[in-house]
Order: C-alpha cells, then structure tokens, then sequence
C-alpha cells in the first residue's frame, strides 16, 4: 500500500511540474498569465484524456496477449 501512495505522489507531483512547465512557456511566448493559464490548463485535460485513451488502449492489447496465451496452452495440453 505504501507504494501505491509513492506512486500516486510522484504522478501527481510529475502532473503539476508539468503544468507549471507549459504554463511558463506559454506565458514566456505570449506575456499574458490568463492565456498561459487557459493553455496549460487545455493542455491538463487533453493530457488526462489522452493519457486514459492510451492506458485503455495498452490494456486491450495485454488482455489479448494473455487470452492467446491461455488458448495456446490449452492446445498445447490437448
């Protein structure tokens, strides 16, 4: 369980660096804090949705791997 919370602390301190990093270079580039702040947080959620989109994808592919897995055993042991 501990580090289940050292995970969940690092992805979230990495979340909020990373934030923080597109906000100082949008606001570098556009010298406006409130369209940095609008950019960094679009790039947030497009971020959070796509990284969802991803695990879900990678998911998919390891339940197929493990299903040809069990399939091949069990041919295997026929």
């Amino acid at each position: 369980m501990k580090a289940l919370h050292i995970h969940l602390y690092k992805s979230l301190s990495y979340r909020l660096l990373s934030i923080c990093i597109t906000f100082m270079i949008s606001f570098g580039l556009i010298g406006s804090a409130t369209v940095a702040g609008t950019i960094a947080s679009i790039d947030a959620m497009i971020k959070f949705v796509v990284y969802f989109l991803h695990e879900r994808a990678w998911g998919k592919v390891f339940r197929r791997i493990k299903r040809k897995r069990r399939e091949a055993k069990k041919h295997k042991y026929s």
